[in-house]
């Protein structure tokens, strides 16, 4: 599934279960991973007011995984 760009600007929500889903399953074999990361880094406010694409990016910093196309 490809990445929907049009989202990159709009901020990420950690009160919507769907965001972490839909991001992390750009993630294929890696989504559990993701999805737990998604959840402790809004648990700890570490991505609070981050947008789609600085989440991407924090994805790819602290997991080593690229950003989805």
């Amino acid at each position: 599934m490809a990445r929907d760009k049009a989202k990159d600007d709009l901020m990420f929500n950690c009160n919507q279960e769907y965001e972490h889903a839909q991001v992390a399953s750009h993630y294929g074999g890696n989504k559990e991973a993701v999805l737990r990361f998604l959840k402790d880094s809004c648990a700890k406010g570490d991505i609070f007011r981050f947008t789609h694409a600085q989440v991407y990016q924090l994805i790819k910093e602290k997991l080593h995984l690229p950003i989805p196309f």
